[in-house]
């Protein structure tokens, strides 16, 4: 019996790249193969998952998570030092220099949305999600990588993540930052007075399973929207504006039931004091 020799089709999976520029038109053991020997080329560990899939404009691309530009930096010995930052037109701008070990630099800025409305939790993280990103930048532009960031990815409304192929099921959902759990009732789809038809609205909350990323994104947007509706109606409409479309359908539940009650509350508790500091 002969047994039939697997054959490198290496130089088949790049041609079919750069001839076509869509993830989607290789099988699913090409993809496989192209994920691991890009993540090997850049001496980056496959197993950790440093890059996810994105459909963007109709194409099946990689994007880069926080491991990868963790990674990069530990590979390159890449050091990061903020140069200044800037505040105006409701925008905050972080500028941040990177330098490597082979003395090369190189130079990016991180923006994000700052209205004058945001107040406490909601305004450090805003500037926590604009030093982030200015780092994730710059660590991609000095290594030579036009990948997009997980935290650009979030800003695309077009933008659909499929799920990773090997999501570790036996972690329960948490922050990657902090290592605290995720409880359920963070999630508007967890509230059990809500009922399944609130969870509706888009493709993401129809999904049992979400994305991991996916998941980590809308409990990062819930505590930012929990903190902005302490301080009061006005400063969670502002929070609200930022986030886009499709993030407010699926967070529209959690809108009613809880933000805008831990709003009101707020507004009351305002008013007695303000009453109590007449008097």
């Amino acid at each position: 019996m002969t047994v039939p020799v697997r054959s490198d089709v290496h130089g088949d999976v790049i041609e079919s790249i750069i001839a076509k520029g869509d993830l989607s038109k290789l099988t699913p053991e090409e993809r496989t193969q192209y994920y691991v020997q890009l993540c090997r080329s850049l001496g980056m560990n496959p197993h950790t998952q440093p890059f996810a899939y994105i459909t963007l404009n109709g194409k099946l691309t990689l994007y880069a998570k926080r491991d990868a530009a963790d990674q990069l930096r530990k590979i390159h010995g890449i050091s990061l030092q903020i140069v200044s930052q800037e505040q105006a037109d409701g925008l905050l701008s972080i500028h941040v220099k990177a330098t490597d070990k082979d003395g090369r630099s190189d130079e990016d800025l991180g923006v994000v949305a700052f209205p004058e409305a945001l107040k406490g939790e909601a305004r450090a993280n805003a500037i926590l999600k604009a030093v982030t990103k200015a780092k994730r930048r710059v660590t991609l532009s000095i290594s030579g990588l036009g990948f997009l960031d997980e935290m650009e990815v979030a800003d695309v409304p077009t933008a659909r993540r499929p799920p990773p192929p090997a999501a570790n099921v036996m972690l329960p959902p948490h922050d990657p930052q902090t290592g605290e759990i995720i409880e359920a009732p963070l999630l508007p789809g967890a509230d059990a007075a809500a009922g399944p038809s609130e969870s509706h609205a888009t493709p993401a909350a129809a999904s049992p399973d979400p994305p991991e990323d996916e998941s980590e994104r809308l409990a990062g947007l819930d505590r930012l929207l929990t903190a902005a509706a302490k301080n009061g109606t006005e400063i969670l409409k502002a929070a609200w504006v930022q986030i886009s479309k499709e993030d407010k359908a699926v967070l529209k539940a959690a809108l009613e039931r809880r933000y805008k009650t831990m709003a009101l509350e707020a507004d009351e508790e305002k008013k007695r004091q303000g009453g109590e500091d007449e008097r």
